[in-house]
């Protein structure tokens, strides 16, 4: 063996051996012959194990002190073995963590993941400057040793793991994940996770959930598995972390412990005997091809709870029978090849507080920490805040919004820079926090950490002195599901970071990503770190803007999840049209990318996967494919499937226009002809052919002026739908006259927009001119809707509301409406269809019973004359009828009734807190009352009162 006699062994004889026999003793029996085993492989085959927890300093600086000590001729990692094409990348002096590797499940093609906007089969592989794995490639390239990731690949394990999901599903298996064992279980139940693509392949499920790890917690009197964790290690002075044999058998120790409380039959149900048996002929192949040759010491970088079962396959241990089954007689074969891609991570995603599923809490704390560590063991400048950075001096994490004068480099200063750091925060937020209150929190975090036994003050120290020294009131400092309070922000901001990583030009992400990246970079959209930015844009006005909210508009209409319209015109939705200003908020986070990679099967560009879904969208509203949602944005879902409406198809005019992509209008819009001659429904033919004028209105803005014609046209073409249409809302049942007055409302407001667009002189086709849009269709929808107005077979609640639109736009003499209104609430017609005509009357023209004593008359005497029970019968309809005045319309009408009554003002217009229910059991109980008045002949005692409740007066 090329490494026997090498000085890095000689070092591990007497004393270190001496010690871990004595550390070992009291141990298990398989965990003192796993020891062993360790020992043996490091001096017969030069396989050398460090056992980590993912992204913790502690680890990662045993892991720089092994590599710059042993200088190995290979260091394995664990981590799906396709990966290894991408440490060129990872290398790279642009690559600048926190990044992730994002996978996708299946095939790696995105349309092997499942829905192509779900994220359920991408997964990620973080990488922060702190993390051992980030550590082990930067070092071990530092000293020439062969670098590669040794995982099972990720599309296996996504078919695996989606299979044990489907098990879980049904009641059985054992779901979950350890130390790298799940695809995406965070340990969190679905609901308590905060989005789909927080799914790492480093997660640790088992340890969290170990018994032997909580019984230690018990007795160390610590909260939870990460207190522990920083109790038996990050805890550490900096020279005791750079012990790495010490550290590295404790942290197998700790590990090998929790691997003990499951099961063999768990362990091969998720697939991690699977992953382990790959691990491990990897190892085996990489040391026996390294000991034909003058190599060197092989390092293995894994999950600790891989550890255990990866010493005993290699060491041949009765216990290692179960990985060792699992290898193919011939091996592995060649390393697996699949489609990854490095993505920009950021602290949010990576913080295990959050969602994040490897475990470890508060990233933006362990990065400071491990930068103090650096700094103090002199392999990095002693300058504050610069992160963990990089010891050869390129900083790779960017600097903390503050800067102060050079100090103290250790973590115990460090504590009082979180505290200081907090304190400012929450000062700058409202929550003021003296010197005094600074300087007794870092008296406290000391106390505490010696009462403690560790060396300096850790996470749980600080955040103990925060609430005890920090919180002035009963707010505290809030947590997951509460309100935002200035000091919980600051805690999350101090603690969480908000550092965003980054990767180098040309690496390997896909055309896409780095397409949307450009085009964002483009409009002076900000993307250089995760914080939620909001952009003002006056796209009427201003050329720059219209470019900033097209991209935006863009990359919501494909589902990027990059940003959303808070306010102003919404050309799609139809809403807020008279704005002028838009407001969008949008934010470049993770998952951003792995969105955008899962779209990478529908084209290389913005554009082109914006076409992919315009015609997917088309294809569904024209019944010829089964195409998912259009999107997750504002234009989403442009038809719900079934047959094509015209106001869908509209919508998707509208789309198109609002990201730019008019020049593919033709297919749609030649839809959108056939469904007007196919769609049945009226109210979905107005509200089309409104949306389309407002595109017409907003032409200017939407770049649209070459399509100004068309869409003209279009509308003209709808009215000579809606003529045809118009007949139906005759024919309405009682149930659904509000929906059809509301179409009624619609049709006129389109009328009389209509009239007044074209009338600029624009050359617009034969569709719009002096005379408006469409002006022999207009007339043929007056005409009908004259017909249906004196046709007796209309619906009650419609002949009402076209009665007084009809009058209100100057088509209907006062002599004729009074003659009707009469009509209609004569003493002998149905209360039930006079209250409808009265209520359809008031929705239409709610002010015309102010305005027209004669209506107010008719009204009043056709109520005087309804009997109690009738009264009663229709009063529901009639307090509906009444609520479309608005308050000042309803205090003229209430002193109209005053002065009619004789009755104060005060007395009529007043309101009442009383539901329906309550007013007629009160109507009951008077009802009641007065007959027993009557049956007693004391009918006197009650006035005119018993008269008028029963008699139902105005």
């Amino acid at each position: 063996m090329a490494v026997s006699g090498s000085a890095a062994s000689a070092r591990e004889g007497g004393a270190a051996a001496r010690r871990a026999d004595s550390v070992w003793e009291r141990a298990p029996e398989r965990l003192r012959a796993g020891a062993d085993a360790v020992r043996r492989l490091r001096a017969e085959r030069g396989i050398h194990f460090a056992p980590v927890r993912h992204h913790s300093p502690a680890c990662a600086l045993a892991v720089r002190a092994a590599i710059e000590e042993l200088r190995p001729a290979a260091v394995l990692i664990e981590g799906p073995e396709e990966f290894t094409r991408l440490i060129p990348d990872l290398l790279h002096e642009a690559t600048r963590p926190p990044i992730a590797v994002l996978s996708l499940g299946g095939s790696g093609s995105a349309s092997s993941a499942g829905d192509g906007d779900s994220g359920e089969g991408a997964g990620f592989y973080p990488l922060a400057s702190f993390s051992p794995e980030w550590v082990a490639l930067r070092a071990g390239h530092d000293v020439g040793a062969e670098l590669a990731f040794v995982d099972r690949p990720f599309g296996e394990r996504s078919a695996a793991e989606g299979a044990l999901s489907g098990r879980a599903a049904s009641g059985h298996g054992e779901g979950g994940a350890d130390g790298g064992t799940g695809q995406g279980d965070t340990g969190q139940d679905d609901a308590a996770r905060p989005d789909p693509f927080a799914r790492t392949l480093m997660s640790e499920r088992y340890l969290a959930h170990s018994e032997a790890i909580a019984a230690l917690a018990r007795r160390l009197g610590c909260r939870d598995h990460d207190e522990v964790w920083d109790q038996l290690f990050e805890a550490r002075r900096s020279a005791e972390l750079a012990d790495w044999r010490t550290v590295f058998d404790d942290v197998f120790a700790w590990s090998a412990l929790a691997r003990l409380d499951y099961e063999e039959s768990v362990l091969a149900a998720d697939g991690s005997l699977d992953r382990e048996a790959r691990m491990a002929a990897r190892v085996a192949e990489t040391a026996d091809r390294l000991a034909a040759s003058p190599g060197g010491p092989v390092l293995v970088v894994t999950g600790a709870f891989h550890t255990l079962a990866l010493v005993e396959a290699l060491s041949g241990a009765p216990e290692g029978s179960a990985v060792r089954d699992r290898q193919p007689e011939g091996g592995f074969g060649p390393t697996a090849q699949g489609e990854a891609w490095l993505v920009r991570y950021d602290h949010e995603r990576l913080d295990g507080l959050r969602g994040y599923g490897a475990g470890m809490p508060s990233p933006g704390y362990y990065e400071r920490l491990h930068g103090a560590h650096l700094r103090e063991l002199g392999l990095l400048d002693a300058a504050p805040d610069s992160g963990s950075g990089d010891p050869r001096g390129r900083s790779s994490a960017r600097p903390a919004p503050t800067s102060r004068p050079a100090g103290p480099v250790g973590a115990r200063a460090l504590a009082t820079e979180i505290l200081v750091d907090v304190a400012r925060g929450a000062s700058g937020r409202g929550h003021a926090v003296s010197l005094p209150q600074v300087s007794s929190a870092a008296e406290s975090a000391t106390r505490l950490a010696e009462l403690r036994e560790r060396a300096y003050p850790c996470r749980t120290d600080l955040l103990d002195a925060v609430r005890s020294c920090y919180v002035q009131d009963d707010g505290g400092v809030g947590g997951p599901g509460e309100p935002e309070r200035p000091l919980g922000l600051a805690v999350a901001e101090v603690f969480g970071g908000r550092s965003l990583g980054d990767v180098p030009p040309g690496s390997a992400s896909p055309p896409l990503v780095r397409d949307v990246r450009e085009r964002v970079r483009a409009v002076r959209l900000v993307i250089d770190d995760s914080v939620p930015r909001t952009a003002r844009l006056d796209a009427r006005r201003t050329a720059a803007h219209r470019a900033k909210r097209q991209v935006l508009a863009l990359l919501d209409f494909v589902g990027a999840g990059f940003g959303q319209l808070v306010s102003g015109p919404d050309h799609v939705a139809g809403r807020g049209l008279g704005l002028i200003t838009e407001e969008w908020q949008y934010c470049w986070t993770p998952l951003v990318e792995a969105r955008l990679v899962e779209m990478v099967h529908l084209g290389a560009t913005l554009e082109a996967v914006a076409l992919a879904r315009l015609y997917e969208a088309e294809e569904r509203l024209a019944g010829t494919g089964t195409a998912a949602a259009v999107g997750a944005g504002a234009g989403a879902g442009a038809g719900t499937g079934g047959a094509a409406s015209v106001d869908a198809v509209a919508r998707l005019v509208a789309q198109a226009l609002v990201i730019g992509m008019g020049s593919h209008l033709p297919r749609i819009v030649s839809l959108l002809r056939t469904t007007l001659d196919t769609d049945r429904d009226l109210d979905s033919v107005v509200s089309g052919a409104r949306r389309l004028l407002g595109l017409w209105h907003a032409r200017v803005e939407l770049g649209a002026e070459e399509h100004a014609g068309e869409l003209l046209d279009l509308v003209s073409q709808a009215l000579a739908t809606a003529a045809y249409l118009v007949d139906d809302l005759g024919k309405t049942r009682a149930e659904d006259e509000d929906a059809a007055i509301g179409t009624l409302i619609d049709l006129r407001s389109l009328l009389r927009d209509a009239a007044s667009a074209g009338d600029s002189g624009s050359a617009l086709g034969g569709a719009g001119g002096a005379d408006g849009v469409g002006g022999a269709n207009r007339t043929a929808v007056v005409r009908e809707l004259a017909r249906l107005r004196d046709e007796k077979s209309t619906a009650p609640a419609v002949a009402g509301a076209l009665l007084a639109l009809g009058f209100t736009d100057g088509e209907v003499p006062d002599d004729v409406l009074v003659t009707r209104v009469r009509g209609a609430l004569t003493a002998g017609a149905d209360p039930g269809t006079a209250v409808r005509f009265l209520g359809g009357a008031m929705r239409a023209a709610p002010d015309l019973i102010l305005h027209t004593p004669e209506m107010f008359d008719a009204v009043d005497d056709a109520l005087r004359a309804l009997q109690g029970d009738a009264f009663l019968a229709v009063l529901p309809d009639l307090r509906r009828a009444f609520t479309w005045l608005r308050p000042t319309e309803t205090h003229r009408l209430a002193q109209r009734v005053a002065e009619r009554t004789g009755a104060r003002v005060d007395q009529v217009d007043v309101r009442v807190a009383l539901s329906e229910e309550d007013l007629a059991a009160g109507l009951a109980l008077d009802r009641e009352l007065a007959a027993v008045l009557e049956r007693d002949g004391l009918a006197h005692w009650a006035g005119s009162g018993a008269a008028d409740s029963t008699g139902g007066k105005a």
